[in-house]
């Protein structure tokens, strides 16, 4: 694991999600999960080898299958947003579909470890805050929604660290599929003017406050550029067609981010077409 600082570390190498970990006084804190068991065995020799032993906790920065669907290796000690509950349960039977999706053959060569997995619900949840005082370290959890509807944020204030869970990622565009663009941005702005040093996204490299910079500048050029051509008669075929990001893209072009560019510009489309921002 990467250390962070004297009391955090993250694991960025697993298939799925970045892995947090805060050593407190009262066992370590999880920041969502690794996906397959020999992730999860890994984890766990890392923890030994740094004197720890139970796992305190895992939080579920939200309720997407490559946070969560490590807790059956791990431990069922869980903490989610409320709102999380009923995404996790819809994986109890859609998750061959969603593994699928984003990892093709996956599936089929684990078919019989995740047709046994159990999907841990979360044993704690939470309205709009929550505050976990584990002795030397503090974790606050805050509902924020943007890329999903049950995303929070979770902050260690004697460290300034920030969990970002994907409202950032590096390396990559966010998925922005279930995403509210509103809320998102405006969580992008007040990250920037919150009073931390370090941020570990859900996906890729650790970073500063530049990489949710990087990410706000992306969606307010979308926005200010769909609304123009919106505002002017464009149809949705013909923003497709006109917008032209590469200037404020917080990734290299490649054959993957120009389909996925494609997709938030309709999403943007639809969202400001509804009224949404």
């Amino acid at each position: 694991m990467i250390k962070v600082m004297d009391h955090i570390f993250v694991e960025t190498k697993y298939l799925g999600a970045n892995v947090g970990c805060v050593l407190t006084e009262q066992g370590p804190v999880l920041i969502d999960t690794p996906m397959l068991p020999e992730e999860a065995t890994d984890l766990r020799d890392q923890l030994r080898q740094m004197g720890q032993s139970d796992i305190a906790y895992i939080v579920y920065t939200h309720q997407h299958f490559d946070h969560v669907m490590g807790s059956a290796f791990l431990t069922k000690r869980t903490i989610a947003y409320n709102g999380a509950i009923s995404g996790i349960k819809y994986l109890e039977t859609n998750l061959e579909k969603d593994i699928t999706l984003f990892f093709p053959d996956l599936y089929q060569e684990r078919k019989e470890i995740f047709d046994n997995l159990e999907i841990v619900l979360p044993q704690i949840t939470f309205t709009n805050e929550l505050r976990l005082y584990m002795g030397d370290r503090t974790l606050e959890l805050t509902f924020v929604g943007g890329h999903s509807s049950a995303s929070i944020l979770i902050s260690v204030p004697e460290d300034r660290v920030l969990f970002a869970g994907d409202n950032i990622e590096t390396g990559l565009l966010p998925v922005t599929a279930n995403c509210r663009y509103g809320p998102w941005i405006e969580l992008l702005r007040s990250i920037e003017d919150m009073e931390i040093d370090t941020i570990v996204p859900g996906h890729g490299d650790i970073g500063g406050k530049e990489i949710a910079r990087n990410l706000r500048l992306y969606f307010d050029g979308m926005r200010d550029r769909v609304r123009s051509l919106l505002d002017a008669g464009a149809t949705k075929e013909e923003v497709l067609e006109r917008v032209d990001l590469t200037d404020c893209l917080p990734v290299e072009p490649n054959e993957w981010v120009t389909p996925q560019v494609a997709c938030d510009v309709a999403l943007m489309y639809d969202q400001i077409k509804k009224g949404l921002l």
